[in-house]
Parts: C-alpha cells; sequence; structure tokens
C-alpha cells in the first residue's frame, strides 16, 4: 500500500513524506484509510478512499454531487462566520481538475480532509442524540435552497416506498426460494399498511411536499462529534446525497436510534419506539428547519418514521424471498429476523403516532 499511497499523494500533490496509513472499520461499500503525511516535523492526515465502482455506477457524477453540497455549505458557514469551517465541511482534494484518481490497474480513488479531534459513536444517550439530530437539521437547512435538479441520482428509487412494497409482492407471489409460506402472517401485515406506501409521492404530485437535497442515510454514526464537547461537526458519507423527502432523513435517524433494540434482534417484545430519544432527536433535528421547511414538512416527520421502517422491513424481507443476495447476513434467516424486527418497531409507532405528532407540533407554535 506504501507504493500506491506514494502515487497518489504524488498525483494529489500533497506536501510531506509518507509516514504511516491505518486502515478505517467503518463503511461497507467503500474501503477508507486515514493516511499521514510528515513534513518539516508536522503530520498531516488525509482520508484516502478506495470507490466501489461496482456499487456507484458513475462515480465522476457522485464526485459533481460531493463538490457542489459541500461548496455550498462551505459558502454558506463563512458568510455565516463560523470560524473553523474545516471541520465542519468534508474537503474534496482535486487532481488535474477532477476529484478522482484513477491507477493503472482501474482502481478509483479519492482524498478527502480529514476531521481532527473528531469520533463516530454507535451508541448515543439523550445529549448526543440532540446533538445528531442538530448535526443532521443544520446540514439539511444549509442545502435548503440547493437546486435539486442539480444532483445525480445516484440510486434510482431508493425511498420510493411503493416501489419497495410492489418489490416484495412480486418476490412473494414468485417465491423462488421457497420461502413465502413462513411470511404469509407478515405478506398479510404488510398488505394492511400497503395503503400509506404512496403518501408522500400523493402529497409531491398535489404540489404539497418539494424535493430537497436529502442525505439517505442518516445514521448517528455518519456524523463527525467533536472529542471534547460532543458538538457535530462534519456531516459524512455523502455519496447517498441526492434528491428526496425530508421526512425520510428524519425518519432514518429516529428509526435507527430511538429502537429500544437491536435492528435483528429476535426477541420481538424488546422492539419498540422510545418517544424519549424520539423528542431528543426531534429537539436537536427540527429548529435549524424551522423557517426554511414547509409546515407540511414539519407536520408530516411522524410519518418518516413510519414510512421509512415499513420500508426498511420490505427491503428485508424481500432480500430474504429471493435469497439474501443484496444484504450480508450472518445466518440463514438474518434477513427474516430483521424484516419482522422492523415491522414490530413500524407498528409501535403506528400506536405511538399521535405521541410524535404532538411533540412534533410543538415547533410550529414557537
Amino acid at each position: 500500500m506504501d507504493q500506491l499511497f506514494g502515487e497518489i499523494c504524488k498525483a494529489y500533490e500533497l506536501k510531506g513524506a509518507l509516514y504511516k496509513w491505518t486502515r478505517l472499520k467503518r463503511g461497507h461499500i467503500n474501503d477508507t484509510y486515514r493516511v499521514d503525511l510528515l513534513e518539516d516535523g508536522n503530520e498531516k492526515s488525509y482520508l484516502f478512499q478506495k470507490v466501489n465502482d461496482f456499487v456507484f455506477k458513475k462515480p465522476e457524477l457522485i464526485v459533481k454531487n460531493v463538490k457542489g453540497v459541500t461548496a455550498h455549505i462551505r459558502c454558506k458557514m463563512e458568510a455565516m462566520g463560523i470560524s473553523d469551517v474545516k471541520r465542519n465541511v468534508l474537503k474534496l482534494y482535486e487532481t488535474n481538475g477532477k476529484g478522482l484518481y484513477y491507477t493503472a490497474d482501474g482502481q478509483c480513488w479519492r482524498v478527502l480532509s480529514f476531521v481532527y479531534n473528531a469520533t463516530t459513536y454507535d451508541e448515543f444517550d439523550l445529549k448526543k442524540l440532540g446533538a445528531i439530530g442538530r448535526g443532521f437539521g443544520v446540514f439539511l437547512a444549509l442545502l435548503s435552497d440547493f437546486p435539486c435538479g442539480d444532483l445525480y441520482e445516484t440510486i434510482p428509487d431508493f425511498h420510493n416506498t411503493p416501489k419497495r412494497f410492489d418489490a416484495f409482492f412480486k418476490a412473494y407471489e414468485a417465491d423462488t426460494e421457497g420461502r413465502a409460506a413462513n411470511i404469509a402472517e407478515d405478506a398479510e401485515y404488510i398488505r394492511s399498511v400497503a395503503c400509506h406506501a404512496d403518501r408522500f409521492n400523493k402529497l409531491y404530485m398535489e404540489g404539497k411536499l418539494p424535493l430537497r437535497v436529502t442525505h439517505n442515510d442518516t445514521k448517528g454514526n455518519n456524523i463527525m462529534m467533536d472529542i471534547t464537547t460532543d458538538e457535530p461537526l462534519a456531516v459524512i458519507d455523502l455519496d447517498t446525497v441526492m434528491p428526496g423527502f425530508a421526512m425520510h432523513d428524519f425518519g432514518d435517524a429516529v428509526r435507527y436510534a430511538a429502537n429500544t433494540a437491536a435492528e435483528d434482534e429476535k426477541d420481538l417484545t424488546k422492539v419498540s419506539l422510545d418517544l424519549e430519544r424520539y423528542k431528543a432527536l426531534a429537539d436537536g433535528f427540527l429548529p435549524p428547519m424551522m423557517g426554511k421547511f414547509t409546515d407540511v414538512e414539519i407536520r408530516n416527520m411522524p410519518w418518516g418514521v413510519i414510512l421509512i421502517t415499513l420500508e426498511t422491513a420490505v427491503r428485508f424481507l424481500t432480500d430474504y424471498l429471493q435469497g439474501d443476495v443484496y444484504f450480508k447476513t450472518e445466518y440463514e434467516e438474518h434477513n427474516l429476523v430483521r424484516g419482522r424486527c422492523q415491522l414490530a418497531l413500524a407498528k409501535d409507532a403506528m400506536k405511538k403516532l399521535c405521541d410524535m405528532e404532538k411533540i412534533t407540533e410543538n415547533y410550529l407554535k414557537i
């Protein structure tokens, strides 16, 4: 790797000698490394990332997305007088006017800035949840006036919930792996809630909901946090940034962090939506959006939780029906367990819809 990283350093004209490098464990698609260079006794770090061009078929267009949104955020932050912009938004380096470097054997690499004195978390108390919510809320707010039409759709129909439901029912009827009988009750419940799947699409077609720049993977560990203060810094993993509905981003953050159990919990009695965690995320997420997002968007945030959880459930169960070809699994029924866990969470969220709506409505009264 030393020779490869030296080649990349030369291509990007990075100053200093290669000192050390470490592979970072986070991330399931791209391979990411922290690379440290030494110049006159001073160490400077970068992120070197090998782009998975099997998953991302057009990496040049993804780079265009990342460059556009980060430049927009940087400009806004500088205008606001934020002193430490470098830690609050990633920088994509360029070589010969391009954000990607291709090796002789066709590997696709890019170089990003490294956020110093920062970390990510996989477990969160209420204070951290508020900070994570604030980080994503500020991210969306800063991009609220970015033209969605300028963005490449990295994963077409990624959060097209009706299409996800249709794919499930087709897989259920085809039953290529002989597994449909195992989920008959689950399929019956999914049919009973399918009427909600196109809620956001209908509102959009009626002109009541706008498309926004959305992150589309708002897990809590996709925000860098200051090691000392636990304040949110840069939002990371920007490859899925594309046009979408703001409610999906809020809902996915809640789905990930406000579940009282793990995503693949087998004991469904442990699965529920923690309203304290919901409120903590809402307290952080929604205030930065007020005045920039519509009342219809804010009022539909609780539905974002329900719909993204149902969508995730049918995605897991579709993969189960098709023989576990998309998601990595650790045992034969892993996707079945995941799907049922998400259905249990969605059912509890449906029961608590009024509670979520009451919490959310408070922000419209401020």
